[in-house]
């Protein structure tokens, strides 16, 4: 249990999100907010993908979530979309719902969001879809995960900027140069 607690200790104190690994949708997902609780969880995690790591991070209380849903080639973003979770941060974002645009995020915010996925889409030589997620806090952002393929929420950034996200990013992937469409 030492290893634990130094654990969460190192990555800011209570509270904490366990998560295991490989389960869709954020199934099994858990906040635990005392030794007690995380024991417990550590345990359900466990039975449930057995000899797979068990992901525990901090939980940001009083936060927001955003999307970034891009289509890049060789690293440069050419369509996106910026939306932000109605519910505060924590529910899983299979379940939140969405608005775009973004209606509570302050100015500088979405200005952050929208370089930290310019220099991740560089830094990844991006081609084609990809989805970041990320915790708005405090005018601060933080990256929750990038995903290099469509997000679910794809179809809906679609069809509210009306531009298919997933044919031009098709079409980027098959070699095409450049955008069939101007957003």
């Amino acid at each position: 249990m030492r290893n634990i607690e130094e654990t969460v200790q190192k990555i800011g104190g209570y509270p904490v999100l366990v998560r295991p690994s490989y389960v869709l949708s954020g199934a099994a997902m858990k906040v635990a907010w005392s030794d007690a609780e995380l024991e417990e969880f550590l345990a359900r995690a466990i039975d449930i993908a057995k000899d797979q790591p068990v992901v525990i991070s901090k939980f940001e209380e009083d936060s927001r979530e955003i999307e970034f849903d891009g289509v890049a080639k060789n690293g440069k973003i050419l369509l996106s979309a910026l939306s932000e979770h109605i519910e505060s941060a924590g529910v899983h974002s299979g379940d939140a719902t969405l608005v775009i645009p973004p209606q509570r995020l302050p100015f500088d915010v979405m200005k952050m969001a929208r370089e930290t996925a310019a220099i991740m889409a560089k830094s990844l030589n991006i081609t084609g879809p990809f989805n970041i997620q990320m915790l708005a806090k405090n005018h601060q952002i933080k990256v929750i995960e990038c995903n290099l393929r469509a997000s679910r929420s794809f179809p809906f950034v679609s069809k509210a900027l009306g531009v298919n996200f997933i044919r031009e990013a098709t079409r980027l992937m098959l070699g095409e140069n450049h955008l069939s469409v101007v957003p």
